[in-house]
């Protein structure tokens, strides 16, 4: 028996959809079985403390929701707003406050040894210092003489509660005041996500092990 010649594209329509289809959800799977594991492990890392009994370790504090960088509104030395841009690296930005004296500064050279102790993670963070209208005269001179390497930003004088306005303070320590914090570190994302609070007296250990948790976790950037 002849077979007409438009028999064939008559079955062969529904099978080339079946197979379009079905290789869309196979992307879709892979897509979502390379996430869930980091999904799951900063879920677990940073919230899922009372799931599981001493799974929250951070030691500064985990801003919930976490914050935007843009909405900060810093400045950089060109006049540019800072934000996530091409270059897709964590920053931390530190808040200086009003009284940056020598103990000050020297809080921002230990950071400078924290950064180079992440070894080869090190190129994935850049460290911002955030200065304001009211900081010391002749500290913007200061920072650029005896840490060079280190950007520099400008904000506004209540940029600490403004970033932390609204928000849960998680981690294992007190939560620090809700208001009047002059000084201290804000850990932001790739992405622009603004998502960790230390205090500068926390400058060492402690935000040495966060630092190495969060970009051990952390497959951006």
């Amino acid at each position: 028996m002849q077979t007409r010649p438009d028999d064939g594209d008559k079955t062969a329509t529904p099978v080339d959809h079946r197979f379009r289809n079905r290789n869309r959800l196979l992307l879709i799977a892979l897509i979502l079985l390379t996430l869930l594991p980091l999904i799951a492990a900063v879920t677990i890392y940073f919230g899922a403390s009372g799931m599981i009994p001493g799974a929250q370790t951070n030691r500064g504090w985990l801003l919930d929701p976490p914050g935007d960088l843009e909405t900060l509104g810093l400045v950089g030395e060109d006049g540019d707003l800072l934000v996530p841009g091409e270059r897709r690296r964590w920053r931390l930005l530190v808040v200086t406050g009003e009284t940056c004296d020598e103990s000050c500064i020297e809080a921002l050279e230990l950071l400078r040894q924290v950064h180079i102790l992440l070894g080869r993670d090190a190129d994935r963070l850049l460290r911002f210092a955030v200065v304001t209208p009211a900081s010391p005269p002749g500290l913007r001179s200061s920072l650029r003489a005896r840490l060079p390497e280190m950007g520099i930003v400008e904000g506004p004088p209540d940029l600490l509660d403004e970033a932390l306005a609204d928000r849960n303070l998680r981690g294992q320590q007190p939560t620090p005041a809700a208001t009047g914090r002059a000084s201290g570190i804000l850990t932001v994302d790739p992405l622009g996500n603004v998502v960790l609070y230390h205090g500068l007296d926390q400058i060492g250990p402690d935000l040495l092990s966060d630092l190495k948790q969060l970009l051990r976790l952390s497959n951006i950037g």
